[in-house]
């Protein structure tokens, strides 16, 4: 076995398969040896070619599809967020305890300090969402620290204040609908 494989050696095989021996190999041009090996390995350049880009759009697709469930479930926690800060600024609007021991301007402290959480949770969510969200959310935030304190009372400040709160959460939750109808 040993002299036979020795043999082999000594030819190559050519573009169709047949066994040549060497010094006729050498004598082939350049450009029809790489024609050959081409021709010769097609299928599995091809099939490498389709691997590649498969993988590459199956990274994309998972990549899109992961950063959208992050989105979709920051938009679920932001909607509840923006719910219940709503209800925190309708109940300082509408039933307005005003304790003693707390600083002139701010009511309920429960309710005060529970406003100004969700107020930073909802600025802190949208900021990690699409445009025009963060924007929302921080509007939302200055809104509340501008017209906080006017809640409580009964004059026209307050209603300015609610209206104003109110207006800043309504649109923050429009935009986080519409970018929830938008994920696909």
């Amino acid at each position: 076995m040993g002299g036979k494989l020795r043999g082999w050696f000594r030819y190559l095989v050519d573009g169709v398969g047949r066994r040549v021996p060497r010094a006729d190999v050498l004598r082939v041009p350049r450009r029809h040896r790489i024609r050959a090996q081409l021709r010769r390995h097609s299928v599995a350049m091809i099939s490498l070619m389709i691997a590649i880009s498969s993988l590459g759009y199956n990274t994309w697709r998972n990549e899109t599809s992961e950063l959208h469930r992050n989105w979709r479930q920051a938009s679920f926690e932001l909607t509840r967020e923006i719910n219940e800060l709503q209800q925190v600024v309708l109940y300082r609007r509408y039933f307005h305890p005003v304790e003693s021991d707390v600083p002139a301007g701010i009511g309920d402290a429960e309710t005060w300090i529970r406003g100004w959480g969700r107020a930073a949770s909802v600025r802190d969510l949208t900021s990690v969402l699409p445009d025009p969200l963060p924007a929302h959310g921080l509007h939302l935030h200055t809104t509340r620290a501008q017209h906080a304190r006017h809640l409580h009372g009964d004059d026209e400040l307050a209603r300015e204040a609610e209206e104003a709160l109110l207006t800043a959460l309504d649109d923050t939750r429009d935009s986080v609908l519409e970018l929830i109808r938008n994920l696909r």
